[in-house]
């Protein structure tokens, strides 16, 4: 018995070890794959470009912001670290990573609606996190994006079903395959295809007059630390409220205009 339990343990040992081998070969390919939000996570965390102008928000800041236009008009050199999905929280890490390798920028554009003052879409696009699941900035809104110790942990956990970023990891790594950019630095108009506005009219449907506005107090106190603290660092902020569609404005729940106030 105690024969095999040694065995069982060495065999163990080993998968735990290619595991881990296996993790960091993965993640460290990951950390130069310009897939979708991972291009900009990338970006923030361990790139250091200096940019003038930075534009933070949801998809309606990634997809609404033109870092090409606004480059031309303000003859300035910009990026657009807005995240689908995610709201203020997950754009204030991407803000504080770019900091820390990064001087502050000269102006930073703030795209706020209801979204970006919520929770945001918790386990949405979280592949984002995989090479970076250790790092100070990210490991505390781990398990609020439904991350289980387990992710956290245990080597190639958080890969699970995900064959094609395990793929993608190890192309990157061993320089046998490599993505295009995506994006025009974090500027990303179209991510899904062409819009037909189906999900929308499915919210407005199970929640006619009653879109929910999910304002979250521990994200506002995140904001107004934000704000103190680039106006400490001499940054000029611009908050933007930028359009809704129509039929979204017209559904929205009356709690919208607390936002607005």
């Amino acid at each position: 018995m105690k024969r095999y339990l040694i065995k069982i343990s060495i065999f163990c040992a080993i998968i735990l070890a290619l595991a881990l081998v296996i993790d960091i070969l993965v993640s460290q390919g990951l950390r130069h794959a310009p897939k979708n939000h991972l291009e900009t996570m990338n970006m923030v965390m361990h790139d250091k470009p200096i940019y003038d102008v930075l534009i933070l928000g949801n998809s309606r800041g990634a997809c609404g912001y033109s870092t090409c236009i606004l480059d031309s008009i303000l003859h300035c050199n910009s990026f657009n670290i807005s995240v689908s999905g995610k709201a203020f929280r997950i754009s204030n890490l991407r803000y504080q990573a770019y900091r820390r390798n990064n001087p502050a920028p000269k102006l930073v554009i703030v795209n706020i609606d209801y979204i970006e003052m919520g929770e945001g879409t918790l386990g949405f696009e979280n592949y984002m996190f995989y090479p970076y699941m250790t790092d100070t900035l990210v490991k505390p809104i781990l398990e609020m994006n439904h991350f289980s110790c387990l992710d956290r942990y245990l080597p190639m956990y958080r890969y699970r079903g995900d064959y094609k970023y395990i793929g993608l990891g190890l192309g990157e790594f061993f320089n046998i395959y490599h993505l295009p950019a995506r994006t025009d630095k974090g500027y990303y108009p179209n991510p899904n295809g062409t819009w037909d506005g189906s999900a929308m009219r499915n919210q407005i449907k199970e929640k006619p007059h009653n879109i929910g506005v999910g304002m979250d107090s521990s994200v506002i106190k995140i904001f107004d630390t934000f704000l103190a603290q680039t106006k400490k660092e001499g940054v000029t902020v611009v908050m933007v409220n930028s359009p809704l569609y129509f039929q979204i404005r017209e559904n929205l729940s009356t709690r919208n205009d607390t936002l607005m106030m």
